[in-house]
């Protein structure tokens, strides 16, 4: 019996020993390499019931945030509160941390001040005030500042960081009719900040992924914010035996924990040792989180991979700086069968993150994964099958099936995917009389981080004689964690000869070129801006018309009629009188071909041709006239007196001797000489 039960649990043993050492394969697949507590400055942010503390100076936003008092203070009153939530677990060291906040005295010659600072962390709380008696704030701006002392204690997930300012007495020194202590945060010119030495973050290195000769290193970030940490921290980067790994990470996300993976093609085959360092540098201003992990990795010269990892699972649109966006429009306004054809051809060229999410979208057409976000889950399958789907590649049949409908989810899919404003951008999908949407993938139909374009060719009939539009304007959504890091945008308007752009104006904006020219065969509006930031405001308006008064010929015909017929006017007027005052004010014709080049409205047109016609016609009848009363264009004699009567006769011929009679007397002059 006992030599049974032996063998009864040598057999379990040998079933359990395989599945014990799979566990522990299992567990070592992810290493901790960081972090415990660091040195980090926690910014004071928001208003009322918004305030809290955060590590990320790029939440500090460019208006302060403020408290005023403009009264003496006798008891003690509460200041402000600010909070960090969800502090990382972990160990908090015995350490001084500092609070500083920023102030302006004004109208006064200082202010003595009692007050308290309190940290309260958990259920523990520790407070600093200021000098024994007061602290005196002098006129002027300056921060006041408390050391306060924290004792070790230990955090969980659901622990907290309570900063709040209590003032026990404030009294203003030989205060004006409008003294007061203002208190600032909020702003990078009032920064005011809590230095504390806290849990952050946990870094995690996974175990290489290898594929050919390219290894896959990925790094897993746990945090109490997110997708936030990779999208406001400073930098992140990765070495492989002391050389920074290049090329673009990808990232992907699930809850709270970030996976960033870079690919390393410095393997040299075979059996090696690599050590693998990450870095992330979460503030400018303090040392760097850092860690380290060596591990052993076997590469293949295989060939055949696409060189960038492939994640399973959907990757992240931003790694929290923005992608690259170049737009492109090219509009043509024209009439046709009485109504004015608008034709718009709209390229749109997306770069990083967001090219690498649209490829990989692309080649998962069809899936149905719940973890999917709704905006891919939203393309049915249609002709694409298991055997194109996931291949790493995009097909033909998938990028067919992604144009296909694209044409009625073109405005979910810009909007909510790519963070596009569709109507602003494209135009109203539901007013266009043909659509037509071409995607580009730039010569690579791999699931990599390589640009893809996007052409909308739209057509639209306006039964309108005029409409007013917005040519373009704001097209990009504002997001905390920005999906653009910045555009470009080419823009360029033409009319043809029988139809207008009218009063095209810039409004919100000084950021682009823009200019609008018109010639007899047609108007053009362009505008044009390079590294335009996502949150810049602006808005191109235009008058798109056809009525005969505005069209680039017919204008082009009155502006030079008028200038033809009032100079000619003026020159009948100056039949006897002296033109070099008219000719001087020709130098007007150039300004008014400007006024019209130039596309200004016709009532500007119009006006300037009054105003000139006004100052020709003006210099022309004040001119002075020519000597003796004569005619501009009749011949001028000489002239000699009657040695009679003194009146003055012309002399009409060279002919000697010459008998002619006086005009005055009748007597006979002769001109022998």
């Amino acid at each position: 019996m006992r030599l049974a039960f032996f063998l009864s649990v040598l057999l379990t043993a040998t079933v359990l020993l395989p599945m014990v050492s799979e566990v522990s394969a299992d567990a070592s697949e992810e290493v901790m390499v960081c972090c415990d507590a660091s040195p980090v400055e926690l910014y004071l942010l928001g208003s009322d019931s918004q305030r809290k503390l955060t590590p990320f100076i790029s939440e500090l936003g460019e208006e302060s945030q403020s408290i005023t008092l403009e009264t003496s203070v006798s008891s003690q009153e509460s200041l402000g509160r600010w909070i960090m939530p969800n502090l990382w677990g972990g160990a908090i060291p015995s350490s001084t941390w500092t609070f500083s906040i920023a102030y302006t005295v004004e109208n006064a010659a200082g202010v003595q001040i009692n007050a308290t600072a309190t940290v309260n962390i958990g259920s523990k709380s520790f407070s600093a005030q200021t000098e024994p008696g007061s602290s005196f704030l002098a006129q002027g701006s300056g921060s006041l500042t408390f050391e306060i002392d924290i004792e070790s204690l230990s955090t969980t997930g659901t622990s907290k960081i309570e900063l709040e300012l209590e003032a026990q007495a404030i009294v203003f020194s030989v205060p004006g009719a409008d003294a007061k202590l203002e208190f600032l945060w909020g702003s990078e010119e009032d920064a005011s900040s809590l230095e504390a030495t806290i849990p952050l973050l946990d870094i995690l290195m996974l175990e290489p992924e290898v594929e050919g000769s390219d290894v896959y290193l990925a790094v897993r970030l746990d945090s109490p914010w997110g997708l936030t940490t990779l999208a406001l921290a400073e930098s992140i980067s990765l070495r492989v035996n002391g050389q920074e790994v290049t090329g673009d990470p990808i990232e992907t996300a699930s809850g709270d924990t970030v996976r960033v993976t870079w690919t390393w093609s410095g393997a040299g085959g075979g059996i090696e040792t690599i050590d693998v360092e990450v870095e992330l540098s979460l503030q400018q201003d303090q040392p760097s989180l850092k860690g380290s992990a060596s591990f052993e990795i076997e590469t293949f010269d295989t060939g055949g991979g696409t060189g960038t990892y492939y994640p399973p699972d959907e990757p992240l649109r931003t790694d929290g700086g923005g992608s690259f966006l170049d737009v492109d429009i090219r509009i043509n306004l024209a009439s046709e069968n009485g109504n004015l054809k608008l034709e718009r051809v709209t390229t749109i060229t997306m770069d990083d993150e967001i090219a690498f999410w649209m490829r990989w979208g692309m080649d998962h057409i069809g899936d149905e994964n719940p973890a999917l976000t709704s905006m891919l889950r939203a393309f049915n399958a249609g002709a694409v099958t298991d055997e194109d789907r996931v291949s790493r590649f995009i097909e033909p049949v998938e990028l067919s099936e992604f144009e296909r409908q694209l044409v009625t989810l073109g405005p979910m899919y810009l909007t909510e995917g790519l963070g596009l404003i569709s109507e602003e951008l494209v135009g109203d999908f539901r007013a266009f009389n043909e659509l037509k949407i071409e995607v580009d993938l730039n010569g690579q139909n791999a699931v990599i981080n390589h640009p893809v374009t996007i052409r909308f060719s739209t057509t639209e009939l306006i039964t309108e004689d005029t409409l007013r539009m917005d040519l373009i304007s704001k097209f990009t959504v504002v997001q905390p964690v920005p999906l653009w890091k910045s555009f470009t945008l080419n823009l360029e308007a033409s009319s043809s000869y029988t139809t207008s752009f009218s009063e095209s104006i810039l409004r919100e904006s000084d950021a682009f070129d823009f200019s609008v020219s018109r010639m007899p065969w047609g108007d053009q509006v362009t505008l044009t801006g390079e590294g335009i930031d996502q949150s810049e405001s602006f808005s191109l308006t235009s008058a798109a018309t056809s009525l005969i008064i505005f069209a680039p010929l017919t204008l082009s015909i009155l502006t030079l009629l008028g200038t033809a017929g009032s100079f000619f006017i003026g020159l009948l007027i100056t039949r006897n009188r002296k033109r070099t005052y008219l000719y001087l004010e020709s130098v007007l014709i150039p300004v008014i071909a400007f006024i019209l080049l130039f596309g200004y409205p016709l009532e500007f047109i119009g006006g300037s041709i009054l105003v000139m016609t006004f100052i020709w016609w003006t210099t022309a009848i004040a001119s002075p006239k020519l000597l003796n009363g004569a005619t501009r264009g009749s011949v001028v004699h000489p002239q000699i007196p009657c040695p009679a009567c003194q009146v003055m006769n012309p002399v009409t011929t060279m002919e000697r001797p010459h008998r002619f009679a006086c005009q005055g007397c009748q007597r006979t002059i002769k001109l022998v000489a």
